[in-house]
């Protein structure tokens, strides 16, 4: 992977004594930002062979957090303030008490207040030779662009659906299962991993699915959308349901492989137009952009697949009579 090579780029020029004060891994939450870090820091700290060896008393401590030159800072109540950035900064000041240097890893970057981000500048300004520092974000763009630019930038990007999947695979999720959670999570292993965990998300879909196969005439609406309005804080999840499905409806309908190939029996005796539902989830979530209620958004959706389903079966009876 583009990724791993350039960590292991990274890796050697610090083997090498050409030290990387600062890098800064960018990119959305799940796609590998903390393993990256992670796997550094056991490459350099690690005492075995073949470095990162996973099995020395280095890589373990690292991975469960607990190596004495490796320093891990994260948000406390959504935020990291000055107060452990400076604690921060004086550990980093201090003689390494079981390596060469410190690296210190900075999660959630993004979210250090002004005056964090400055605490961290002036050492940024003025690095220690014995201290890399490592910060991850989501968003560069809430981060001081001084801070940016004393760093080394890489950006992190979802894996493919076939990638994301291979990786689900490879820490044991079953085949179909891993298949479709990349599907769901769009290739971040990270998110489909706390999907794979969650198994209220898996119930959410299947009530998502039955609601709109029942739907038969327009007195059905209402009775099948309360279930998914009683539901707080399900809209973004309900929708990326109805899109994969409505996705898969399309490739179907045009002869082609669906995604979630287990269900493609069930996708084949739809009765829902895919293209036209599609069009009917970005619909809704222009709606919901515009402040529409998500009870009027998700009935509005359900009579329209309705609509879709009698514009058929019209179009069928006139080219049949």
């Amino acid at each position: 992977m583009e990724q791993r090579e350039k960590l292991t780029h990274l890796m050697r020029s610090v083997q090498a004594g050409r030290i990387v004060h600062a890098l800064l891994f960018a990119g959305p939450a799940g796609t590998g930002k903390r393993t990256a870090a992670k796997w550094l820091a056991q490459a350099i700290m690690c005492t075995g062979q073949d470095r990162p060896c996973g099995a020395c008393p280095a890589c373990r401590q690292v991975e469960q957090d607990s190596h004495p030159d490796v320093h891990v800072i994260r948000p406390e109540k959504n935020l990291i303030r000055i107060d452990q950035i400076r604690a921060l900064v004086t550990q980093v000041g201090l003689t390494p008490y079981a390596s060469d240097m410190h690296i210190a890893i900075i999660e959630q970057a993004d979210s250090m207040n002004a005056n964090a981000q400055n605490a961290l500048l002036k050492t940024l300004e003025t690095p220690a030779g014995n201290a890399m520092f490592i910060l991850l974000a989501e968003r560069t763009s809430s981060l001081l662009p001084t801070v940016v630019s004393r760093c080394q930038l890489m950006r992190f990007s979802p894996l493919s659906q076939a990638e994301c999947a291979r990786v689900l695979e490879g820490r044991g999720v079953p085949p179909e299962r891993a298949r479709l959670l990349a599907g769901y999570a769009e290739g971040s292993v990270g998110r489909a991993l706390d999907m794979d965990g969650d198994e209220d998300y898996m119930a959410l879909r299947t009530q998502a699915l039955e609601s709109i196969e029942k739907l038969r005439e327009g007195a059905d609406v209402l009775t099948c959308a309360a279930p998914l309005v009683a539901g707080k804080g399900n809209e973004a999840a309900l929708l990326d349901i109805f899109e994969l499905w409505a996705r898969d409806l399309m490739a179907v309908q045009n002869g082609s492989n669906p995604f979630e190939q287990a269900e493609e029996k069930r996708l084949n005796a739809s009765r829902i137009d895919g293209r036209l539902m599609l069009m009917g989830v970005l619909r809704a979530r222009r709606q919901l952009k515009s402040n529409v209620s998500w009870r009027s958004v998700l009935e509005t959706m359900f009579f329209g697949l309705l609509a879709q389903d009698e514009h058929r079966n019209t179009s069928n009876d006139i080219s049949g009579g």
